[in-house]
């Protein structure tokens, strides 16, 4: 049986602390520190939900994107859950998982709620002694209610 070092454990422990604080402060509106948990530059692949190609973005960029877009809404909670996390080396890690994505928000044309399930797949950095976010792939796999609900 292949034991797991100390180090190994803690740098799994603070990628599974990224990934929770990612879904936090997105559903809390805490903007400022949604930026902290990202690498300068970020990949971003949301082609399964928006038909776009992934791009690299200035991650205070994306966060300025995401911030009217969530907010828009009466509440979210992001759900992300049976995390895989590889690291590699010291430095380098990756997390695959599930999510659920509620979203809700009144409307007269329609049910109210959206709720969105899928995988993710994050690339993560080691950057000093905090682990940031350097790319996510988010792949949509299921869908209910209505997905228009700001339209």
């Amino acid at each position: 049986m292949e034991t797991t070092s100390m180090q190994t454990i803690l740098n799994k422990f603070s990628v599974l602390e990224t990934i929770s604080k990612f879904a936090y402060f997105a559903d809390h509106h805490e903007w400022g520190n949604l930026r902290k948990l990202f690498t300068n530059q970020i990949t971003i692949d949301y082609t399964s939900l928006t038909g776009e190609e992934p791009a690299n973005l200035d991650a205070a960029e994306l966060v300025k994107h995401w911030e009217p877009a969530l907010s828009q809404y009466k509440m979210t909670q992001h759900v992300i859950t049976n995390h895989i996390i590889e690291v590699q080396g010291e430095s380098a890690a990756t997390c695959k998982a599930y999510f659920q994505a509620f979203h809700e928000q009144p409307n007269k044309f329609g049910d109210h709620k959206w709720t969105l399930g899928g995988e993710y797949h994050f690339s993560l950095l080691k950057v000093n002694e905090d682990w940031k976010i350097a790319g996510i792939n988010m792949t949509a796999k299921w869908g209910s209610g209505n997905p228009n609900l700001l339209a």
